[in-house]
């Protein structure tokens, strides 16, 4: 019964990666910069159809990027608006099946407060965010891998929330900052350091006394899931 619910999620996932094909050619490079302008904190979304996507700090601006591809469909779209005290940054593109070549290499500054939305519906998702200023995490990963290090010493606390369908997922995590972790999965093994079991949550020692709380939720559907409190 598992495996056959595990065949229908695998299926549907790459379903929803592939779309119409579209003429290969020679690969594509693009770099793109956003400033923050006037906004004072983010909301950024970044959804990507299939590929390698890396993420972390270190942006001159609020937003960096290096985008490769080979099929003209897979341009990203990048939009940003400043409303009030708050700038919304949308980078996406379209999707395509067969051969082809799709990575994105971007980063984030280091200062601005962001509500970060992540979504890759299949590929490789590297993402480094300890010194990113976060205010809420949200990864969505249909089949793919999933690195996750929020490794670091933030400063406020924030919540994240990963969903990764098919694909082996680990997350590093400040043991500086109290942590508190919920996890469901339909199959996989799950290997957790420096967490403790309370109940329904894995905590750290700082849990309920830290100024500064992570809550973490995760759900994987298949795969192996590392949870490390370094």
């Amino acid at each position: 019964m598992r495996s056959a619910a595990a065949g229908v999620i695998v299926a549907s996932l790459w379903t929803i990666a592939c779309g119409p094909s579209g003429p290969v050619g020679p690969v594509v490079h693009e770099h793109h910069t956003i400033e923050r302008g006037a906004a004072t904190s983010a909301r950024v979304e970044i959804s990507m159809s299939a590929g390698e996507l890396e993420l972390k700090s270190g942006a001159a601006t609020l937003f960096a990027g290096d985008f490769d591809f080979n099929v003209p469909v897979l341009k990203p779209a990048i939009d940003y608006a400043v409303n009030g005290a708050t700038g919304t940054l949308k980078v996406s593109q379209g999707s395509t099946s067969g051969n082809y070549e799709n990575t994105w290499r971007l980063s984030l500054d280091e200062t601005t407060p962001v509500d970060l939305n992540m979504n890759l519906a299949a590929g490789d998702l590297e993402l480094v965010l300890g010194r990113v200023n976060l205010r809420s995490l949200t990864v969505r990963l249909g089949a793919g891998d999933l690195n996750l290090d929020l490794r670091g010493t933030p400063s406020t606390g924030y919540s994240v929330n990963v969903q990764a369908g098919a694909g082996d997922t680990t997350i590093r995590l400040p043991a500086s900052a109290g942590l508190s972790v919920r996890t469901s999965g339909l199959i996989g093994d799950s290997n957790v350091s420096g967490l403790e079991k309370r109940d329904s949550r894995w905590i750290n020692p700082r849990a309920g006394a830290s100024p500064v709380t992570i809550d973490v939720q995760v759900q994987h559907a298949i795969g192996d899931l590392r949870l490390l409190a370094e």
